[in-house]
């Protein structure tokens, strides 16, 4: 089976048991898969494009060692992956090069920030989501602004809020010491200006 972009990690790791150590091979975040309990979790919402963006490598790259793991031809390989777009053979940067606005001045301790922590989550192999989910509902107005503590960076949740209408900026502080904070773009801005215009009277 040709491993594609679109593919979940989940049907990818079905081809064969060396799938699961070419994905710790490319990050070793996804040691995480080694666990049952967030195996079934993560790899039905991550796909082959996502996993490489969170190990920071091009896709091209992320696809042509998938499928070599998958026992597939590499001169063919080879050949196919030239065709694809330019794009494709750069790392993509999730984040803006520099903070929004919207949060550039946002303190951790400010009333609008709802903070949760996932970090002891993930380092007991539990799933997260339940957690953030229950602090997105929390959000009781739009210029609430929701700050995770993670230790990587949560590429696929990112791509799910943002779906959702939340921009995200996430801060690696420490090393695997990530924060990343959620918030709707015009509704902040919007809080913001009406500060300033508050502290000019």
């Amino acid at each position: 089976m040709k491993v594609t972009e679109n593919m979940k990690v989940r049907d990818v790791l079905a081809i064969s048991d060396h799938m699961l150590d070419a994905f710790v091979w490319l990050a070793p975040q996804f040691e995480r898969l080694r666990y049952p309990r967030l195996r079934r979790a993560m790899a039905g919402r991550v796909t082959v494009a996502q996993a490489a963006r969170i190990a920071s490598v091009p896709l091209t790259e992320a696809l042509y060692l998938l499928n070599l793991a998958a026992k597939c031809d590499p001169a063919e390989l080879e050949r196919e992956l030239r065709a694809y777009r330019p794009q494709a053979f750069e790392c993509v940067e999730t984040n803006p090069l520099r903070k929004p606005r919207e949060i550039a001045n946002l303190h951790d301790e400010d009333e609008r920030v709802v903070f949760v922590d996932v970090t002891d989550d993930a380092f007991e192999h539990r799933d997260p989501m339940p957690k953030i989910a229950k602090a997105l509902v929390s959000l009781t107005v739009e210029h609430d602004v929701l700050l995770v503590r993670h230790p990587f960076d949560p590429i696929p949740l990112r791509d799910l809020f943002a779906r959702r209408g939340y921009a995200s900026w996430a801060d690696e502080r420490r090393e695997n010491d990530w924060y990343i904070y959620f918030f709707r773009p015009q509704a902040a801005a919007a809080a913001a200006a009406g500060r300033s215009e508050a502290y000019r009277y």
